[in-house]
């Protein structure tokens, strides 16, 4: 019985770890360079000004 459960358990764990994995194979993150930083900040300081 106590094997039964076991493999019961391994079997829904490896489940929740493969569904766990993100494989769309692109990076979601938006990494952006100072100079655009700086770009926003100045469009949305001007945008803020009525200008």
């Amino acid at each position: 019985m106590k094997t039964v459960l076991l493999f019961i358990t391994l079997f829904f764990a490896g489940m929740a770890l493969s569904s766990c994995t993100n494989e769309e194979g692109e990076n979601d993150l938006d990494f952006i360079t100072p100079e655009e930083e700086e770009n926003s900040l100045y469009t949305e300081m001007d945008k803020g000004n009525g200008a």
